[in-house]
C-alpha cells in the first residue's frame, strides 16, 4: 500500500515527527556511544537526520518498499551513507538479535497484523543490545472513537488548509467511528462512506484533499481498543517514560511517546 503514498512532503505532524519529539530522543541519545549501531524502522527521514546529526557512524534503516523509501529520501537534509536492510521487519529482526544500541519507530504499529503484534515487539527486544534504547510514538485508542457526523459538522466551519486537512485525515480516518466497521483503518471503504454522507462542497473538497495524505487503497490496523493491546506491548523492556501529544494535537489523549530500554 506504501507505493500510494507519493506526497509524503505533505504530511505533517503528529502524523510525522514533531521537533518536541525529535528534542526529546536527542537528549536520551546524547550519552550513547556513536560508534554503536542503531535503527530505524521504516525510512522515516526526521529520524535518519536526527541520527546523522547526532554523530552515529552505523545508522540501519529496515524497508520493506524500496519506492517509499526513494520518495521520502528526497525530503531529507543529508545524504549520508546508511546500512539498507530490505524486507519485513518480522523477517529482519530475528537477524540483528542484541545489535542495535537503539531503534527508532514512529507509528509502526498500525503496519504489523494484531495477530503479528506480540512477535514483533518481542523482536525488537530481543534486538537490542543490553540497556539499548526502544524509541516509539504509538495512536493508542483509550477513549470513544469520534462520532463522524460531529466531524462534518466540525470541518464544514472550519478554513482549508494544508493544517486543516491533515487534521481531518487525523481524525475521520484514525480516530472516528469508521474505525468500529474492522476493527482497522481501510481507506478506500472510508472514502466511499464519509463521500456519501458529504452534503456540502467543503466537505467534498477536504476528502478530495486529504488523498494527499491518506490515499485510498491503504489498510492500516488501528481501532482495536488499548485496553485489548496493551498486555502484549513490549512486555520483556522496562518502560522508562511515556509522554502524551500536544494538547492542540488531533491525537491528543490517544498518541503516546514512549521510551523503553533493555535491561541486562
Amino acid at each position: 500500500m506504501w507505493d500510494n503514498i507519493k506526497t509524503w512532503e505533505m504530511v505533517l505532524p503528529p502524523s510525522r515527527p514533531s521537533s518536541k519529539q525529535l528534542l526529546r530522543m536527542k537528549q536520551a541519545l546524547a550519552e550513547m556511544d556513536r560508534r554503536a549501531p542503531v535503527a530505524v524502522l521504516g525510512s522515516t527521514p526526521e529520524f535518519r537526520d536526527l541520527l546523522h546529526e547526532c554523530g552515529f557512524r552505523q545508522i540501519f534503516v529496515l524497508e520493506k518498499n524500496r519506492s517509499f523509501h526513494e520518495e521520502v529520501s528526497k525530503i531529507r537534509i543529508y545524504s549520508n551513507e546508511e546500512v539498507l536492510l530490505w524486507g519485513d521487519w518480522l523477517e529482519i529482526l530475528p537477524k540483528h538479535k542484541g545489535r542495535f544500541a537503539a531503534v527508532l519507530s514512529d507509528l509502526t504499529s498500525g503496519n504489523v497484523p494484531y495477530t503479528k503484534r506480540k512477535d514483533f515487539y518481542q523482536m525488537i527486544g530481543a534486538a537490542l543490545e543490553n540497556n539499548g534504547l526502544f524509541f516509539d510514538k504509538v495512536l493508542t485508542h483509550p477513549l470513544p472513537h469520534l462520532e463522524v457526523d460531529s466531524l462534518l459538522e466540525k470541518y464544514s466551519n472550519l478554513a482549508l488548509n494544508l493544517l486543516h486537512i491533515n487534521y481531518f485525515s487525523c481524525e475521520m480516518f484514525f480516530c472516528s467511528e469508521l474505525l468500529s466497521l474492522n476493527e482497522e483503518v481501510d481507506s478506500t471503504l472510508f472514502y466511499s462512506i464519509i463521500e456519501s454522507r458529504a452534503k456540502n462542497l467543503r466537505i467534498q473538497t477536504f476528502l478530495k484533499k486529504a488523498e494527499l495524505i491518506t490515499p485510498r487503497g491503504c489498510v492500516w490496523w488501528y481501532g482495536r481498543s488499548w485496553g485489548a493491546l496493551k498486555e502484549e506491548y513490549c512486555p520483556t523492556l522496562k518502560c522508562l517514560s511515556v509522554e502524551d501529544d500536544e494538547t492542540a494535537s488531533p491525537y491528543y489523549g490517544r498518541l503516546k511517546f514512549f521510551t523503553f530500554a533493555r535491561e541486562r
